[in-house]
């Protein structure tokens, strides 16, 4: 034992030494690799600071070169001066010339310009006496004028003018060509007819030492550059010369540079090589300028400068520009910090790789003893874990999974699942796991098993695929034994199950007695006068709409709960809403001495698509619970837009009122069913307690979100947001009348209304025979086909859900005959998702109007299409006389006592505001009703689930078109039973329809029975 425990010691200490020198090779080949990386990152900077310098210097040079060129400029405008002139130019010409041009503003550097006559022996002494007699400037002449030097030369070049004349007075009538160097400077000048410095740079000691450039230009008779030599000589008039400052004209290139600290200086080519010869700075090249960038460093400070030369030509001659600057000066702060972040990077990156490298190799050791750690965990698991391959092999398999086989782990690793299970258990096992091999895809669910003589567990299984080179190369599955787990949540789906049709069936059992009560008590409040009884019936008709709302909140919540409610899709006006709110809880709010005050944003005036019957349910409840809770004051209602993305808006709805307000943790109880913020018994305020959380559902089904804000005394503001769509068909804003555009385009016109629903037949056939059109009516898709082939119709008002062909079907058979695909079809239909207009429109109709249809929306669609369509077709005619006085659609706002139940407002929208109208389609929609209910049950009986829901559909269609909004809300649940309902589920909402549908009678007799005379 000694021996080993010693083996392993020294096994230890080797490993230790071993470490040590491998991590002391990792350092030193990371200093390697980060002193590499620094030299290449300082070789980056310089080389980049060498491109800083190169760009300055090349606009350095060009500046330079441009002021060299402008300056010639001047003196060959001053030439032109002398050219064009018909007269020689006097004294007074030259000074007024110069004098326009500013030199000391425009050209800075110029010191002086001069005018050198050219004058031959003989004709000395009169030119000496015409410039002492000239008076054009000075009163007093120049007495003073006398050549100098004097003596007798074959020709004299004599400066005849200067200006400004202050800073040379005394060279004046001094011949420039007695010195040989000049003499040669203007002999070369005058044989080139080219600008040409004349003689060598001088030293101006004024206002301190520096060099001055004196250039000239040759003046010819005659008035431009002649072309031979010899006629140059002879034509020879003098020179005019220009004195340049050389430490002004370098100046302003200077002072353009974008990196002052770079240091200029001009030398004057002294090799006289031309283009070609070498720029290095030279012993022969003579200093022009240097503002410090001319002497040299020394040799062991060298290295700390960059510097570059480039030439610039003046007038023919080469002058070298060397910039010169230090590299701390030119570096930025990254400049400097690179190449130590490079060695930085370089050590640590090489740092990181080869710890990378040699944390595999100490990992795999380690890997090793976590597997062994792995085993024993799995095996001490309360689940049935296995790895099986390709080949139904077991290449895994834990201690509890092996023991249900009644094997050991080691017995069962390596065997084919048929040697250690049954045959068709084995077989069963592999068609599950064969569906991960062949999908890739994880699964979990829930199987049975049972080994022989064993009682059957329920296990869930998860099983998930092992991916190799992109293939599933194994299948991991893990088995939780969950049987007791099963049967409590068999016993709890049963119980909740039950729960929810106890709340539906009494709620359903409950309103059906209900409804006749309020029926009964409103009818005979009709005819009551006693008092006393009238009391009665007023307090019974209160209770029982209390006891309703009660009823209808639990059976919202039940379906709510069961996932069963669903939202409708309606073109809806938001201040229709509120008006709505208005006239239902006006009178409620006055009897409390409050007051309803409506703040609606000016982005809500227009129409929005949801369910608007939904958002006022939320704001009824919200409403009605602030006027609870105030006892004076004003309740504000307000709506504004939130976001807008997808062509929906997120809209704000809330309700603030002045009444008692909640402490914060009352606020945190809220939104939860059954409760109230007082739970007391001897609470003030009654309530279920279910209004909040349906209304928080509602919202969150709505796409939004409910919140509160409050503090006891201050009064509260209860919230909620929705996501509502864009309107597809925009209803009229108010009263209007038909244009008369739309009168001139609908009369006479040939239209074939293609509906199945008697009522909407009559309904669309007499609207359109209002404005002079001639309808004719098909009861469905094959008629209307016939009826093409037979005549020719301006306009196709197709419905889509029809018995023996629908309109899709009818459409898709128009576009596809010669003869009827140019028909205009325009699709009718209740369905008014986005979804169902893209339908419509791919099956090939033309529009898309929503029913119930609104008057104003259904003429404007024809008459913009029939504008678009040949006046040939069907039995158009032009507009008479009597066409021409307008069709009311409109009048004053209706108030309905019970909107939810008969929305006036709707009904006189449909039918034009016409009283008779209004009575009519109403009584006649009560009589389709009762037929459709008789149809109902005799579908109900046949269990005929798909009729049940074609009948729901037909009879929502003629509900909403009267307004009568909760007879077609309950129509359109039957219509939803397509998807998926059941008989009983049928059978409940037909036994709401019956009483819905005498309240509904007895309603109507109430609020369109015109009184009796007298």
């Amino acid at each position: 034992m000694e021996q080993v425990i010693s083996n392993i010691s020294s096994a230890a200490k080797g490993a230790s030494r071993s470490r040590l020198l491998l991590w002391g090779a990792g350092v030193a080949l990371s200093l390697v690799v980060g002193a590499l990386a620094h030299m290449a990152a300082a070789r980056t900077v310089e080389a980049d600071a060498r491109e800083r310098l190169g760009g300055v210097a090349r606009s350095a040079q060009y500046s330079l070169t441009a002021r060299v060129k402008s300056y010639t400029d001047v003196i060959r405008g001053v030439v032109a001066l002398f050219h064009t002139s018909d007269a020689p130019v006097t004294r007074l010409q030259f000074h007024r010339y110069v004098d326009g041009l500013d030199i000391d503003v425009n050209f800075p550097a110029i010191e002086v310009l001069t005018y050198a006559a050219h004058v031959p022996e003989a004709e000395l002494a009169g030119f000496v006496a015409q410039a002492r007699a000239d008076r054009s400037v000075d009163p007093a002449g120049q007495p003073g004028f006398a050549l100098r030097p004097p003596g007798h030369r074959p020709a004299y070049t004599i400066l005849t003018f200067i200006e400004p004349l202050e800073v040379l007075r005394d060279a004046l009538g001094t011949d420039i060509g007695a010195d040989p160097v000049a003499a040669r400077a203007l002999a070369h000048a005058r044989d080139n007819g080219r600008p040409h410095a004349a003689g060598a740079p001088l030293q101006n000691p004024l206002p301190h030492t520096h060099v001055d450039l004196n250039m000239q230009l040759p003046i010819y008779h005659g008035g431009s550059v002649p072309r031979g030599l010899a006629a140059r000589r002879s034509t020879y008039a003098g020179s005019v010369g220009v004195v340049i400052s050389m430490p002004a004209l370098v100046q302003g290139a200077i002072d353009e540079m974008a990196l002052r600290q770079v240091r200029l200086a001009v030398y004057e080519d002294g090799a006289g090589g031309g283009g070609n010869a070498p720029l290095a700075i030279g012993a022969a090249d003579r200093l022009l300028f240097s503002d410090g960038a001319g002497a040299p460093p020394a040799v062991a400070g060298r290295a700390a400068y960059l510097e570059t030369v480039l030439p610039v030509d003046f007038n023919g001659s080469r002058w070298k520009a060397r910039f010169r600057v230090k590299k701390s000066e030119l570096y930025t702060t990254f400049d400097r910090a690179f190449p130590v972040a490079s060695l930085v990077a370089g050590m640590a990156g090489t740092m990181l790789l080869y710890a990378f490298f040699f944390t595999l190799y100490w990992s795999r050791r380690g890997a090793m003893a976590q597997r062994a750690l792995l085993d024993s965990v799995l095996d001490s698991l309360d689940a049935h874990v296995y790895m099986k391959d390709r080949e139904r092999r077991y290449t895994y398999i834990n201690a509890k999974s092996a023991a249900g086989m009644g094997l050991r782990a080691d017995q069962v690793i390596g065997k084919f699942d048929r040697e250690v299970l049954p045959d068709d258990l084995a077989d069963a096992y592999w068609r599950e796991d064969l569906r991960i091999f062949d999908s890739g895809q994880r699964s979990a669910a829930q199987s049975e098993f049972a080994l022989p003589g064993c009682a059957p567990r329920q296990l869930w299984n998860v099983k998930v695929p092992v991916m190799q080179d992109g293939e599933v190369a194994a299948v991991i599955g893990l088995s939780t034994d969950v049987t007791e787990l099963h049967a409590l949540r068999a016993r709890a789906d049963a119980a909740n199950l039950a729960k929810s049709n106890f709340l539906s069936n009494m709620s359903h059992e409950i309103r059906t007695p209900m409804n006749s009560i309020i029926g009964m008590s409103h009818l005979a409040l009709k005819s009551a006068t006693n008092p006393k009884q009238r009391d009665y019936l007023e307090k019974i008709s209160h209770s029982s709409q209390h006891l309703l709302g009660i009823i209808n909140d639990i059976l919202d919540f039940s379906k709510i709960e069961a996932g069963k409610l669903e939202l409708e899709v309606l073109d809806f006006d938001p201040r229709t809403l509120m008006q709505n709110i208005a006239n239902q809880l006006g009178e409620a709010a006055a009897a409390r001495r409050l007051t309803l005050e409506f703040q609606m944003a000016d982005d809500l005036a227009h129409q929005f698509r949801g369910d608007p019957l939904r958002l006022e349910q939320v704001l009824l409840n919200f409403v009605s619970n602030a006027i609870k809770f105030s006892e004076d004051g004003a309740i504000v209602i307000g709506a504004r837009p939130l976001t807008e993305a997808g062509g929906e808006t997120m809209v704000r709805f809330d309700v603030r009122d002045c009444g008692i307000g909640m402490s914060a943790a009352e606020v945190g109880e809220l939104f939860k069913s059954f409760h109230q913020a007082d739970p007391s018994t001897t609470r003030k305020y009654g309530g279920t307690g279910l209004g909040l959380v349906i209304s928080k559902q509602l919202a969150e089904l709505m796409g939004g979100c409910v919140g509160v804000e409050s503090a006891p005394g201050r009064g509260s503001t209860f919230w909620f947001t929705a996501r509502l769509g864009k309107c597809v068909n925009f209803l009229p804003a108010g009263p209007d009348e038909v244009p008369q555009g739309v009168l001139e385009e609908i009369a006479g016109a040939y239209i074939l209304l293609v509906e199945d629903n008697i009522f909407s037949q009559q309904v669309g056939q007499e609207l359109l025979e209002e404005l002079h059109a001639t309808v004719v009516v098909a009861n469905n898709g094959k008629e209307a086909i016939d009826m093409m082939l037979k005549e020719r119709f301006d306009c196709v008002l197709m419905d889509v859900q029809m018995p023996v062909m629908d309109g899709f079907e009818a459409t898709a058979a128009i576009r596809a005959d010669p003869r009827l695909r140019d028909s205009l079809v325009i699709a009718m239909t209740a369905n008014a998702g986005m979804a169902d207009r893209a339908r419509c429109l791919a099956a090939g109709m033309d529009e898309f109007v929503s029913k119930p249809i609104a008057p104003q929306v259904l003429f404007e669609v024809i008459a913009r299409w029939l504008r678009k369509r040949p006046a040939r077709n069907g039995r158009r005619r032009a507009v008479g006389a009597g066409d021409e006085a307008p069709t009311k659609t409109g009048a004053a706002p209706l108030v309905s006592s019970d909107a939810g139940l008969l929305d006036m407002e709707a009904l006189a929208a449909t039918f034009g505001r016409d009283p008779d109208k209004m009575r009519k389609y109403a009584f006649m929609f009560l009589d389709s009703a009762r037929d459709g209910l008789a149809e109902i049950s005799e579908a109900h009986a046949r269990g005929d689930l798909v009729r049940l829901a074609e009948l729901g559909h037909r009879t929502k269609s003629s509900a909403r078109a009267v307004g009568a909004a909760s007879f077609g809300q309950v129509s359109f649940e039957l219509e939803q039973l397509r998807a998926g309902g059941t008989l009983e589920q049928a059978q409940a909402i037909i036994d709401q329809m019956y009483p819905l549908l005498e309240r509904l009678r007895a309603h109507i007799a109430l609020e369109l029975t015109v009184p009796a005379a007298g």
